[in-house]
């Protein structure tokens, strides 16, 4: 008998991918297993932290939001509509959801059994690689026009740019790594990676990729008493070896491992076992790669308490800089990450410095960033230039409320100036007393410089406007 329901749900899937690549009869197994959600507006689908669910779900109607809290603030990651796709995570992850989703609207969502969906994964190797793609990239359809080539990954920083750095982003990995012949003895290789401190050896003749030997081989193969540790690295080699090509992005690692379920890659010159033998990759560089993303590095500022941190993020950005400008992402991309976590820095300077005063502000104030960090155009390291601006107070603790705000800058700058932004040679900082001022003391210097210009005034003015 014909289930209306199932139909119905069978025939809306049809239209989406990945499931446009089965057939309608698949189709409608799977919509007899679904479920039907109905979510209020605010009502929560999961949670950030929940354990997965057994189902991963459609948006059919509506629309359910992605967020990510950071520091008790909730931030908006993306928004599902109609045929997206949200809640893959057990498919490849067994940690608990990231995200937290809830309806923005009231929405109608297609829960889809994991467990029944899994065979038509397995078999069919278009919707293996959309979900990879989409759990990878973290993205709820990639092979959306607007998605293309993005990641909405968890971070602050949830733009066009970031996505572009995320994706492209080349992954740092092991070069000429230590290899060995596929009639090397097992215990000597064993060895080798014991005094080296590494945790796989590439199996090689004639410097092309056999196959691998890693911990887990000698684990589950040699400790377990399955083989001799006397035999030869061909009989406990996993083979054969999962090789990419050179200058490899950190997403594409990613994918790539979580599809063959391995946890190291073979680096070759063209990506096949047909040429030789030039890096490899491991589970770790993708940890250490994801680590120096804009997101994390924007959590790292968030969350220092010492210069010797934020330095240590300052360095890190040099190095997210450079894989940039390798990956020829577009320079107006980079600077625009730059300049938001450089303005982070700033703020994060400020805020250990007030800290260490002891006492808060005696009145309200602004920093400003000046010169090229005003413009945002802080791509290299440069030097300082920056002002403070204090609101007015009654002239009798006028000296006492300067007198704070000057400490306050001389702070900052020190600070800055350990992370690595060099002191300005011409003292344009927050520290110079001709550069902290109340309102009305600098509306005062503005008219000064635009109605008795005089050759320093011009130049002054110059750097502040």
């Amino acid at each position: 008998m014909k289930n209306p329901v199932a139909e119905r749900i069978a025939g809306f899937l049809s239209y989406h991918p990945p499931f446009s690549s089965l057939t309608y009869n698949d189709l409608v197994t799977i919509a007899e297993n679904s479920k039907v959600i109905y979510l209020e507006k605010n009502q929560t689908l999961f949670k950030g932290g929940d354990a997965t669910h057994p189902d991963f779900y459609i948006v059919k109607d509506g629309a359910v939001g992605l967020s990510l809290t950071s520091d008790t603030e909730e931030r908006l990651i993306d928004k599902c509509g109609e045929g997206d796709i949200l809640g893959l995570r057990p498919f490849f992850a067994k940690n608990n959801y990231l995200m937290t989703a809830k309806a923005r609207e009231e929405s109608i969502i297609y829960a889809v059994p994991i467990g029944i969906f899994q065979p038509y994964v397995a078999q069919n190797p278009e919707v293996l690689s959309f979900l990879l793609e989409s759990f990878a990239s973290q993205s709820r359809n990639p092979h959306a026009k607007e998605h293309s080539g993005k990641l909405i990954s968890e971070n602050m920083l949830n733009n066009e740019q970031v996505s572009d750095i995320q994706y492209f982003q080349p992954i740092k990995y092991t070069r000429n790594p230590i290899t060995a012949n596929p009639d090397d003895v097992i215990k000597f290789i064993a060895k080798t990676m014991a005094n080296s401190a590494i945790g796989s050896v590439i199996i090689q003749e004639n410097q092309l990729p056999l196959g691998i030997i890693t911990d887990r081989d000698l684990r589950s193969k040699i400790a377990t008493g399955l083989f001799s540790i006397e035999v030869s690295a061909k009989d406990v080699m996993t083979t054969p070896v999962i090789t990419v090509p050179e200058n490899i992005s950190v997403a594409e690692a990613q994918m790539i491992m979580l599809k063959h379920g391995v946890g190291h890659l073979c680096v070759t010159r063209d990506g096949t076992d047909n040429t030789a033998v030039s890096g490899i990759i491991s589970e770790h560089d993708v940890v250490a790669a994801q680590s120096n993303t804009p997101g994390v590095l924007l959590k790292q500022t968030r969350r220092a308490v010492r210069s010797q941190e934020l330095k240590y993020v300052r360095e890190k950005l040099t190095d997210l800089i450079q894989n940039s400008i390798d990956k020829n992402i577009p320079i107006p991309h980079i600077t625009n990450i730059v300049a938001e976590i450089n303005i982070a820095i700033v703020r994060r300077a400020i805020e250990i410095a007030v800290e260490r005063m002891g006492t808060p502000p005696p009145a309200r104030f602004v920093w400003m960033n000046i010169g090229s960090q005003g413009r945002k155009e802080q791509l290299l390291l440069t030097d300082q230039d920056n002002a403070l601006v204090f609101e007015d107070v009654p002239a009798e603790q006028y000296e006492t409320v300067k007198k704070y705000f000057l400490e306050l800058g001389e702070r900052v700058n020190y600070t800055l100036n350990k992370v690595g932004y060099e002191y300005c040679p011409h003292g344009l900082m927050a520290k110079n007393p001709d550069w902290c001022k109340s309102l009305s003391d600098w509306m005062n210097q503005y008219n000064t410089w635009i109605n008795t210009p005089a050759e320093k005034a011009v130049e002054l003015s110059t750097v502040f406007l």
